[in-house]
Formats: C-alpha cells, structure tokens, sequence
C-alpha cells in the first residue's frame, strides 16, 4: 500500500497559506468494507499530516506493507579453535554421591505413590517396552521423571533419594551450566552431559529445567532464539536414547513444551500440609540438638505456608542465635521467631490469580 502527500500548502510551513495539502492513498485490496477502508485512509491521513507539520513542505511517500521485513540471518559467534569432543567436554560434568535417602522425604501419599511408581517403571524399563513388546505403542518408553512444584518441597532432595534407592551416583548440572556463548557450543555441552550420566551409571538430575524444556521459537529471527530451539531438540533427541534415569525439576512446568509430555512422568510436589509440616519438624530437630522443654513439632507445624527449606533454615537459624546469645538451649520461642524471620524474607511475589468460580 501507499500514499503520497503533495504540500500544496500548510499552516504550519513558513509562508503557507490556510489550505491543508492534497493526499492519494492507493493500494487498498477491492472489496473491503467501504467504512474500514474508509477509516484506514482517514488514519493514514491524518498521520502523515501530523508527521509533515514537524518536518516541512518537502514531498512524501510512504509505503505499507503487511509482509515482514526479510530479517538479515543472525550472526553466529566464533567457535572456540580446537573445539573438544563430547568425551572431553563429559569430563566436566562429574557424578557425586547422593545425599539423602527416602527416609529423609517427607511427602504426601499421593506424591511418594507417584514417586515410587515412576521410578519402578524406569527400573523395569526393558521388560515392559522390549520383552513385553509395550514399545510397539510407545516407541520412545520414558527414562524421566518430572517433579515439579513450588521452591522448597523437597525436589532436590527427592532426585538425591532416588539416586540412593537405585545404588547409583548423581549427576547434579543446571540449564545455565549447559549455556555458552559460542553459536552451537549447548548442545554440545548438552550431549556431553547425558556422555557423562551413562560412562558414569548415573541417576542425572537437571534443576531449573524450565530452562531447556519450554516451548520452542516458533519462528526464530535472532542467534539467540536459533540456539535455544537447538538446545531443546538435543534435548529430546538425548532422552530418546539415554537408557538410564533423568530427573528433572521445576518450578514453571506450564512453560514447558508439549513435546515433553510423552517423555517424562510428571510428580507433583505440593506444600505440605500440617501433619506433613510436623512430620518435617521433627525429622529437623535432632536429638543431638538442645533443646528447651517446650519445644512441640506439633504446635510449630500450626504455622501454615511454609516447606521444608523454611523449616530447615529457620532450625539452623534458631540454633545459631540461641548459641550466640550464650542460652545454649533451642526454646520454642526461638523456632518461632526463626521461622517468622524466614518468612519476612522471602522476596515479594504477585499474588496468584482467584480460582474460578465453581
């Protein structure tokens, strides 16, 4: 579409008179509706005669388009010279012990039935997709279990748990470990990661995966975006073909692609309720530990909107103050006065939309 403006005269303009200047507009599709095409001359009109009062008398032609402009393709950074191999670059990533068992979790029914169920499944992969034939319906059989839910409800320990329960080391990496800023050096890395949980009989664990696993650029104009859509294609590609455990944990699981769904058994991890927060009081408050006599799990479990990582910090939290203040004794009023300081810590947060009705 176009339109020409030719200033016959303008306010404005030094030396013009009152006429306002002559405009043609051309290129509008026949046979749209006579009041948008209407609407959208007078629009452009009026834009150009805005546009010619601040830049003077000199003629103006404006065209229109509604196709993008061609986007000029993204350059890609140098890669590093003698760029490693995939054995090389897994030297990097490397399997540590686990840290907790599932005596340590503390988790509602619902969730450790999901847990368990998803890790026999994993364990029992080859019976079911290859000796029972369950891979003719799905040909890429789950190696990974999703935990998802909000920060602090024990998904880093849970993925440690696991780890334990199967006899096998951790391999603990997250997203922006993965990252570089060499075009086509992620994957790589990523690849090497998965390299270096299968050399290594690793259980892997990738926190923060939201990182890697949400939905791919549609359409991708800048190297940045290119690289990001390469990191989660590796991605989907390695768990098509890693034969042992991934463990992944987020807190943003509705960002993550479709694509993922079929390859992942998602676990939800919710806050835990009260008998579940005095469950956690307890297992955080060692008998080694001081304590005064009033000290009650139960009563401190009352205190709602709290998780496991609240608890456990404001037990340290307690600890040290009551040990620096030379008492030398947990009391209940120092657990509770911890756990307020917890709370008044935490950054601020928009509230969660209202439910909907019904």
């Amino acid at each position: 579409m176009k339109w020409n403006s030719r200033p016959e005269s303008h306010p404005g303009w030094p030396g013009g008179p009152t006429p306002r200047p002559a405009f043609a507009v051309s290129g509008i599709p026949g046979g749209t509706d006579e009041v948008e095409a209407a609407l959208l001359r007078s629009r452009l009109i009026a834009a150009v005669d805005a546009f010619g009062g601040h830049h003077g008398p000199e003629p103006l032609t404006v065209t229109v388009t509604n196709r993008p402009a061609a986007r000029p393709p993204a350059k890609a950074e140098p890669m590093a010279a003698d760029s490693p191999s995939v054995a090389e670059r897994a030297q990097d990533f490397t399997a540590t012990a686990p840290l907790y068992t599932f005596d340590r979790l503390v988790l509602p029914g619902r969730t450790m039935e999901q847990l368990l169920r998803a890790i026999h499944i994993v364990e029992r992969r080859r019976t079911l997709f290859d000796d029972w034939g369950l891979r003719t319906i799905q040909p890429h059989p789950s190696s990974a279990v999703n935990l998802e839910g909000p920060p602090g409800t024990g998904k880093t320990m849970a993925a440690h748990a696991i780890a334990d329960r199967l006899g096998r080391p951790l391999l603990a990496a997250r997203a922006s470990q993965l990252e570089s800023k060499y075009h086509g050096e992620g994957p790589k890395n990523l690849d090497a990661l998965f390299h270096a949980a299968a050399a290594q009989g690793a259980v892997l664990f990738l926190d923060e995966a939201d990182g890697l696993m949400s939905a791919r650029f549609e359409t991708a104009g800048h190297g940045s975006e290119h690289a990001v859509n390469a990191m989660r294609s590796e991605l989907l590609t390695a768990l098509d073909r890693f034969e042992g455990l991934a463990v992944f944990a987020t807190n943003l699981v509705s960002s993550y692609d479709t694509a993922f769904d079929s390859r992942v058994w998602h676990v939800r991890f919710p806050r835990p309720d009260e008998a579940a927060r005095a469950a956690i009081w307890r297992r955080h408050l060692p008998g080694t530990l001081p304590q005064a006599g009033d000290v009650s799990p139960e009563a401190l479990a009352a205190v709602g909107d709290v998780t496991g990582r609240d608890i456990r910090r404001a037990v340290i939290d307690a600890a040290a103050e009551a040990l620096l203040t030379g008492r030398g004794r947990v009391g209940q009023a120092d657990l509770l006065d911890a756990l307020e300081r917890v709370r008044a810590s935490r950054p601020e947060r928009p509230a969660p939309p209202p439910a909907p009705p019904g």
